[in-house]
């Protein structure tokens, strides 16, 4: 077995991490050494103890494990990258924690090291999934890498924004390739594969649980010279990005939203306590500065920014939600003539736009966009 094949079968251990087995190393000197031991020498290594130890003793010389995961890689289209491998993320070697081995359908290069994480509430306003589309859209059409974590809501809005720039995007899951979670952004995932990286630290076969999205958020942030959050609450896991960021030594951005928005208040927090305040993608440039230069891939002429709805409208929604502001508020039937629907119907699409979450009725039936 090569040291390369040690790390995947170390890796396919639950539990062990990446810091408990940089103390078996430090303990044992070397991957072979470490192969070599028995239960009772790993029990005597910090942090171990009798449950991991036994743990441990039970996979560490399971090659066929190896076999079947290099396998089931191959079988996703994966490539299967270790630390001691040379496409292994340079970013990544220099984080405290940096995951053992790296799943990855696409190719990370090196014009990713310039790289800017997007993340936020997935219960987003349109305000936020907008506002997270376009600073993503922005950064890529100057060539700048959008990392974030797939999930629903901002971090959707910013993988689609780079995209839509011909640019590229990485996104980090909390779960194996072999499936993506969540479901519907499989066409998603496909699109980045062919213009950055899907990847996950974790086995094939991991299902999405809970546990592995703090810690895959700071694989997100290892990967990216600061992250800007967009849109959080006050427990929001994109908090957990910015404390990651903070830990790795990188910049930690906030986009400020409305007052009272529930999904603000941790982003105002962060603003608070020292985040810089993000109005525009030139802050971002200028606090980190990166001069801005178009990528190689990217067109000579930029296709022009129009937003992307993430949740599935009818013709009717799309007429009335561009009738809309955020800001001056509406009536039924203002709103029913600048459609061009009925009083009826246009009441009727407000209502289903309420449900989505993308409108909100004020006392004397006036409307606004909720974002």
């Amino acid at each position: 077995m090569t040291d390369r094949e040690r790390l995947i079968l170390l890796n396919l251990i639950p539990d062990i991490g990446t810091i408990r087995v940089r103390r078996l190393l430090e303990a044992f000197g070397n991957l072979r050494a470490l192969f070599a031991a028995s239960e009772d020498q790993f029990k005597q290594v910090d942090g171990i103890g009798p449950v991991l130890a036994s743990r441990i003793a039970t996979h560490y010389r399971d090659t066929k494990a190896v076999d079947e995961e290099l396998r089931l890689a191959k079988q996703a289209g994966c490539a299967v990258v270790t630390q001691l491998d040379e496409g292994y993320p340079a970013p990544l070697k220099d984080i405290p924690d940096p995951p053992l081995v790296i799943y990855m359908k696409g190719e990370w290069g090196k014009e990713d090291q310039t790289a800017i994480a997007i993340v936020g509430s997935r219960r987003a306003s349109l305000y936020g999934q907008q506002t997270a589309e376009r600073l993503a859209y922005d950064l890529a059409i100057r060539g700048l890498t959008i990392v974030s974590g797939l999930a629903r809501g901002i971090d959707g809005a910013a993988h689609r924004g780079a995209l839509k720039a011909n640019g590229r995007s990485l996104a980090v899951l909390g779960n194996g390739l072999s499936r993506i979670y969540p479901p519907e952004h499989k066409e998603l995932a496909d699109h980045i594969a062919e213009h950055g990286a899907v990847i996950s630290e974790y086995p094939m076969r991991m299902a999405p649980l809970a546990q592995n999205f703090p810690r895959r958020n700071r694989v997100v942030s290892g990967l990216s010279l600061g992250v800007v959050i967009v849109e959080a609450a006050k427990r929001s896991g994109a908090l957990i990005t910015a404390d990651c960021a903070l830990e790795q030594g990188r910049e930690v951005f906030a986009v400020p939203g409305k007052v009272d928005s529930i999904t603000s208040q941790g982003t105002h927090a962060l603003l608070k306590q020292g985040a810089k305040l993000v109005t525009s993608v030139e802050d971002i440039l200028e606090e980190l500065r990166l001069k801005p230069q178009r990528a190689a891939s990217l067109p000579e002429q930029s296709p022009a920014y129009e937003p992307v709805l993430s949740i599935a409208l009818n013709d009717d929604e799309r007429k009335v939600l561009t009738c809309l502001s955020s800001d001056e508020p509406s009536d039924l039937d203002a709103v029913a003539a600048k459609a061009g629907l009925s009083a009826a119907t246009c009441a009727a699409v407000l209502l289903h736009l309420e449900i989505k979450r993308l409108a909100k009725q004020l006392p004397g039936k006036r409307f606004v966009t909720s974002g």
